[in-house]
């Protein structure tokens, strides 16, 4: 199949209580994607998709022409856990035009290491089936390089160790102090394609509704 479709893949970086998760659900809010399937590791996506139990019913949903749901992954061990997202990946992969979402993609790869299924989905599954994907990490350094190197947005907030600072620095065209300064809900978010950076704030309104403000910074290097 040639490639003729154009998908995207967003990294989402940042440390615990630090606004990705508010951020980004405003993003899924506002966009409303017909087709939606969430690897909800954390089981906290139950206001935004319903949940699918088992891998078999996750087949039967992206047969659908629309379809919201949810997947929150049963393996104990990392290896069950490991094997159960490659058997998502695999899953997923064949529901075009979808936007897929990985929550703490680090519990699932590693810096030298990503199961195929999610190699495949994360290269030939934005050409050729028109995947947006949005992955998400507290620990940008554990992440298989793969990831951040194919990503086509970077989106990060405030990050606690330096060395997570310092690998997401360097494809982003700042300092790792730039990041080191963000404050809660502040982001810096990078478009590989422009070499395009901006900065932004999520805020709660009285409603408890996220809103976002941004302002350039100018092109990386």
């Amino acid at each position: 199949m040639a490639a003729d479709r154009q998908g995207q893949s967003w990294a989402v970086l940042a440390a615990s209580e630090m606004g990705k998760g508010v951020w980004f659900k405003q993003v899924l809010g506002q966009a409303r994607p017909s087709r939606l399937a969430i690897w909800d590791t954390n089981d906290e996506y139950d206001s935004s998709a319903r949940q699918v139990h088992t891998l078999a019913e996750l087949v039967v949903a992206i047969r659908l022409a629309r379809f919201t749901v949810r997947y929150v992954p049963r393996g104990k061990t990392d290896r069950a856990m490991r094997l159960e997202f490659e058997a998502f990946c695999t899953i997923v992969y064949h529901a075009v035009g979808a936007w897929i979402v990985v929550e703490e993609l680090a519990d699932v790869t590693s810096a030298s290491y990503a199961p195929p299924a999610w190699r495949k989905l994360n290269t030939r599954g934005r050409h050729h089936q028109g995947l947006t994907l949005f992955w998400f990490s507290q620990s940008p350094a554990l992440v298989d390089k793969t990831s951040l190197g194919n990503a086509t947005h970077i989106h990060v907030g405030y990050l606690g160790h330096p060395s997570h600072r310092q690998a997401v620095a360097a494809h982003i065209g700042c300092t790792a102090a730039d990041i080191d300064a963000l404050r809660q809900f502040e982001w810096i978010e990078y478009v590989k394609a422009t070499k395009e950076r901006t900065h932004g704030t999520v805020s709660l309104s009285r409603t408890r509704r996220a809103r976002t403000t941004r302002t350039p910074m100018g092109k990386g290097a």
